[in-house]
């Protein structure tokens, strides 16, 4: 899909880009590749490779604070929303990134709200078809931009022998 002819969807890895001159009030941006949106990113492109990936739900950038800073540095992101978009479609799509690529390691940021659960959801999966062992992160975000949680999960929950 990303083959769609369309200028804004050509892979860019501008890692090595000059810091604009900021004022002390703002931040500096951190992202270092383009496109972002999950639809729109090649499987195989160059910048995912050895890549540690924030796959953030669309909703957080815009109620965490200081999203750049605390998230973006030194990731590679990707952003979907998997009540809006094919779920179905982001799965195979992650799937086939994560078997493809050398991904370091995957981060999700959410929301609490239930359907944001799906990214995680997609993403964990994704991991396990893929036949790799990923580290994956999860941060949740509350609707009014605090940290509900953070922290490692297990990808496949361990079951404890009953004695």
């Amino acid at each position: 899909m990303s083959g769609c002819g369309c200028p804004g969807t050509k892979a860019v890895d501008f890692s090595e880009k000059k810091a604009a001159d900021h004022g002390a009030a703002d931040t500096k941006p951190e992202l270092t590749n383009w496109p972002v949106q999950l639809k729109l990113i090649a499987p195989n492109a160059p910048y995912l490779n050895g890549a540690e990936l924030l796959l953030a739900a669309d909703c957080t950038a815009f109620s965490a604070t200081n999203f750049h800073g605390r998230f973006i540095k030194g990731k590679k992101v990707i952003i979907a929303c998997p009540k809006l978009d094919d779920s179905q479609f982001y799965y195979e799509k992650l799937t086939e990134m994560f078997k493809t690529n050398d991904i370091k390691s995957v981060n999700v940021v959410r929301m609490e709200v239930p359907c944001c659960g799906g990214l995680a959801y997609l993403a964990k999966q994704a991991i396990q078809a893929s036949g790799k062992e990923i580290p994956y992160n999860e941060v949740v975000i509350g609707v009014k931009g605090d940290i509900l949680s953070e922290g490692m999960t297990p990808l496949i929950p361990k079951i404890q022998e009953i004695a």
